[in-house]
């Protein structure tokens, strides 16, 4: 699946640009600059940019000499004269692996291309998994995965769930018991390729900002194995001080809910509204109908003063289509209407996500977008 990108929609992480980091910001901005645009002449590259042309054509060059740019043939044009080169993104030679911890089904992992495109996916066999097993699982489907690879891999990337570090170490994941575990550095000794690993859900709201329904200012809610949200203002990904922005599943909202958690607490939003939470329910009789007003109203209370604080007023939904559906989106507006300002305002809109499944892995390619070539 291919989506085009937004001009408009330029994420930043919050980072100021130093005097010493001059050129290789000049070299993002060339290659944010055929992202965007696709392929240009070096002149229209120039013009584009603000640079000049002597500076575009050296910048070019290192480009070329790094396989992150190609020639891509002659200009087609009215000008008179040789006919102008053209060059884009590397986009036939290179290749992002993306790896989606997160699900309630096995890992799955992708082979896509530069715009976030899946070519190839897989899954592994089995779920469940933790510490070393979970490990040796994400390290075998990522084996699978670069073997089916026909192109150098630019970079790998990882959505998981729990609080991670820019630096790739797993904070703490309950889900597969990793504490102060650096996964970054145990993936990339394995494999020999540049590692970014990020929460899942911010993977997510990355994907829907870039290829989706994405805003200067949005959050995105996640229903799956937890409850996941992602938040951006101001085009700024929120991580938080200690990165653990986002954690909805883990706030306890009323005293007399005692339902365990699997983080070892009671009464977590994640007992009463993750999917394996939704699945019991129904299991046990709930019907669908009582069930999407219960969750609206759990969701409600923990999203409704994140509207209202950050003045947001877009929110995506998602999760698996048997769930998260348009039933259960609408309980959850009128849910967030009845708490806060924000969601009564003519401009706010509440939306399903249109690609729930792949929304973690080409997060995942986005992130290596990023901290690879500068692209966002």
């Amino acid at each position: 699946m291919t989506s085009p990108r937004k001009d408009w929609n330029v994420l930043t992480h919050g980072s100021a640009i130093l005097p010493s980091h001059g050129r290789e910001h000049n070299l993002s901005l060339v290659l944010q600059t055929l992202s965007d645009r696709g392929a240009l002449s070096r002149a229209d590259l120039a013009r584009a940019t603000g640079l000049t042309r002597v500076t575009v054509s050296e910048l070019v060059a290192e480009l070329l000499n790094r396989s992150h740019v190609i020639e891509t043939g002659q200009q087609e044009g009215k000008r008179p004269g040789k006919p102008s080169t053209l060059v884009d993104l590397n986009r036939p030679g290179l290749r992002i692996i993306g790896v989606d911890l997160s699900g309630v089904v096995p890992f799955q992992a992708a082979v896509m291309d530069l715009d976030g495109t899946i070519l190839k996916s897989f899954s592994s066999p089995n779920r469940g998994a933790t510490k070393e097993a979970a490990t040796a699982q994400l390290l075998e489907l990522l084996d699978t995965a670069i073997g089916h690879c026909d192109s150098p891999v630019l970079g790998l990337g990882i959505g998981s769930p729990g609080v991670v570090t820019d630096q790739g170490i797993i904070v703490d994941s309950e889900k597969f018991d990793w504490r102060g575990f650096d996964l970054g550095s145990a993936v990339k000794q394995a494999t020999g390729i540049n590692t970014h690993i990020l929460n899942d859900a911010d993977c997510a709201i990355l994907s829907e900002h870039t290829f989706g329904q994405g805003s200067d200012h949005m959050i995105l809610l996640r229903l799956g194995r937890g409850v996941g949200c992602g938040v951006i203002t101001h085009n700024t990904l929120v991580r938080g001080s200690n990165f653990a922005a986002g954690e909805l599943g883990h706030v306890r909202q009323r005293p007399e809910d005692t339902a365990p958690c699997s983080c070892g607490e009671i009464g977590c939003l994640e007992a009463y509204v993750s999917i394996p939470a939704i699945w019991k329910a129904l299991a046990e009789g709930e019907s669908k109908e009582q069930l999407d007003q219960r969750i609206a109203s759990y969701l409600a209370g923990a999203v409704a003063p994140l509207l209202s604080t950050l003045d947001i007023r877009n929110v995506v939904f998602t999760g698996i289509p048997e769930v998260v559906d348009q039933p259960l989106a609408k309980a959850l507006h009128e849910a967030l209407a009845l708490r806060s300002h924000a969601a009564r305002a003519e401009d706010f809109r509440l939306s399903l996500s249109e690609d729930p499944e792949h929304l973690v892995l080409r997060g995942c390619a986005v992130n290596v977008l990023f901290h690879e070539l500068g692209i966002t």
